[in-house]
């Protein structure tokens, strides 16, 4: 009879504290008014990125991820879609309460879903870069890390964070003796406002301690035409609001034979490990066909 009576009493207390703890995470939480519009979506992480609005009390407007509570939506979302939501901050951040008005009109970038696939052969998309010269896919027959940035990019966790990543794959790969065996391209996706003096000044202030020629890391640019068709070639979304290019990031790492072998997504990636990807590339296929000093870029 004890026995039964102390294990009530045991399920009363769980209970309790149960509620307690639910009723002290009601009370924590805030909950803000919540409106932009869709960038990416990424179902394995329950992420979406939105340019959102200022959220009034808590940020100002940006582009950045958000956790999504509602799975369904992240079936529903696509990019261009405009967003309303709760967005609740308690020990996490996430959206709930979603309401999604479909676009009407065509995507940013209809390939945006689409990535390539290991062994895919890179196209021979055509560029200038900082210096005026033209830069050619077929002309970096070297193992190859490339990302998309902008240089008027405010936000750290995007064109800034891949800049100083890229600056510290250089080091690690000079480091390791590898870097002469190697390219690095930063891809502009404004290329309107990116002309090469622009670029060039842009990449000083990432280059100029690791590369100051830019003899293996060069920042290009290419026709808008050009520039959407690498872009969503590689799976990246982008489009033009509030005087804001808001975009997703992708990175890749080509060999030196011009196929495609690996993907980064998002800004998670680790300097150590492209570095690592890179070197373990030019270590077993510096001799392969089609590659040569001579064969790097144009300058």
């Amino acid at each position: 009879m004890h026995l039964k009576n102390n294990f009530a009493v045991l399920l009363i207390a769980l209970l309790l504290m149960t509620v307690a703890c639910k009723s002290k995470e009601s009370a924590t939480a805030r909950h803000f008014d919540f409106r932009g519009k869709v960038v990416s979506v990424d179902k394995d992480k329950s992420e979406v990125m939105v340019a959102h609005e200022e959220i009034k009390g808590y940020m100002a407007a940006m582009t950045m991820s958000f956790k999504v509570k509602d799975r369904w939506a992240l079936d529903v979302m696509k990019p261009g879609d405009q967003l309303a939501a709760t967005l609740t901050v308690a020990d996490d951040a996430y959206l709930e309460n979603i309401s999604v008005t479909q676009s009407t009109g065509e995507p940013p970038s209809s390939g945006a879903a689409r990535e390539p696939a290991a062994g895919d052969q890179v196209p021979d998309f055509k560029f200038i870069n900082q210096d005026g010269k033209p830069v050619s896919m077929e002309s970096l027959r070297r193992p190859l890390l490339l990302t998309f940035i902008y240089t008027r990019c405010p936000l750290p966790d995007y064109c800034i964070r891949m800049s100083d990543n890229f600056a510290t794959v250089a080091r690690e790969l000079q480091k390791s003796g590898t870097y002469s065996k190697v390219q690095l391209l930063s891809i502009s996706i404004d290329p309107e406002y990116d002309k090469p003096q622009i670029l060039k000044s842009y990449g000083k202030r990432y280059a100029a301690s690791v590369d100051p020629q830019f003899s293996n890391w060069q920042f290009v640019s290419g026709s808008p035409e050009a520039t959407r068709e690498a872009a969503e070639w590689f799976g990246l979304t982008y489009m033009e609001e509030n005087d804001q290019i808001v975009h997703s990031l992708r990175t890749a790492v080509i060999g030196p034979d011009g196929k495609f072998v690996q993907m980064y997504r998002g800004n998670e990636w680790k300097p150590s490990d492209a570095a690592e990807k890179l070197k373990q590339i030019a270590d077993s296929t510096v001799n392969a066909p089609g590659w040569s000093k001579a064969s790097t870029h144009q300058h």
